[in-house]
């Protein structure tokens, strides 16, 4: 997610690149994802985050906001590998003959569409039914059933299958399909002026995700009650929702919205920013030859301008 210009010449440079930027930004956010967990789960109504912030203080103090992380840590680089290497090849695959947009700017959402949806059938759900498991366990028992990250995963298993570490698929690739599609989509309108510097680009992806966040926090509130531990009551994620509206309201679709928009914003910023400083050290320490490789992932910048303008050559 680096700016145009600053993007790394070789394929593995840009995996470890997205995985130090997206381990380092999850470390920074993670207590807003914690909180925002936390509060779409709770059936109540009323508290919200605050609620949860002093609750998690008084019962398991700071480091109980950290509860799940690692699931999120582990999942970081293979995530964003996937997310971009299915964005580019969708890119690909949406051009005419002469190397033009098929449909215009609206193929950066459909590229958005496709990459998000691989990206939850492939990482997202399991990393966030075992982050999300591991949240509700602790803030739900005084004695944690699960020990950790490993620990959670074999019982998981053990106990309802492979499977059991694919509950809320559904929602999960709506909600993650939906989102890189509005992301991408919003981030590529937006004239390529305003996004000509890291600080720029980073106020622009920001805003991006915060407008997904806006339109789709429902599917989000969703899935997580799909992945809780009490998620086996609903029949479907349609069960789920009705059941939310009629015994809770619709603003229960709208449960941690705001640690959400605030953790949104806050990491496509960070990992813009450090994206862009750990290639200029790894282009320092680590030296490579030859042309760059086309599976590299790249900038969002520089994803949503190849998405809709004639193919150029690699730089």
């Amino acid at each position: 997610m680096a700016p145009t210009g600053n993007k790394p010449k070789h394929a593995g440079k840009a995996i470890v690149a997205g995985g130090i930027s997206g381990a380092i930004e999850i470390c920074c956010t993670y207590p807003l994802e914690y909180t925002k967990t936390v509060a779409q789960l709770d059936k109540g109504s009323g508290g919200g985050a605050m609620k949860v912030v002093r609750d998690t203080l008084k019962t398991h103090g700071p480091l109980g906001f950290y509860r799940g992380l690692s699931s999120m840590v582990y999942f970081a680089t293979p995530k964003a590998a996937l997310r971009f290497s299915a964005f580019e090849a969708a890119s690909d695959m949406l051009k005419t003959s002469d190397g033009k947009p098929m449909f215009g700017k609206v193929n950066g959402f459909i590229a958005g569409l496709v990459a998000g949806t691989a990206e939850a059938i492939v990482v997202s759900t399991p990393q966030e039914t075992i982050k999300i498991r591991l949240i509700d366990d602790q803030f739900k028992s005084e004695t944690p059933r699960f020990k950790g990250f490993f620990h959670g995963v074999y019982t998981l298993i053990k106990e309802e299958g492979f499977f059991g570490i694919y509950h809320g698929v559904a929602p999960t690739v709506l909600k993650v399909a939906t989102a890189q599609g509005t992301r991408f989509g919003v981030f590529n309108v937006i004239p390529s002026e305003y996004r000509k510097t890291p600080v720029s680009v980073a106020a622009c992806g920001a805003f991006a995700g915060g407008v997904s966040v806006l339109i789709f926090q429902g599917l989000d509130v969703v899935k997580s009650r799909m992945q809780g531990l009490d998620g086996a009551k609903y029949a479907s994620s349609l069960h789920c929702a009705r059941e939310m509206l009629v015994n809770e309201g619709w603003l229960s679709f709208y449960k941690g919205v705001g640690p959400r928009l605030s953790r949104v914003c806050c990491e496509v910023a960070i990992t813009m920013t450090l994206y862009a400083e750990v290639v200029k050290v790894l282009d320092k320490y680590w030296v490579t030859s030859g042309q760059p490789n086309r599976a590299v992932v790249r900038s969002w910048s520089v994803l949503t301008d190849r998405a809709n303008s004639t193919p150029t050559k690699p730089s």
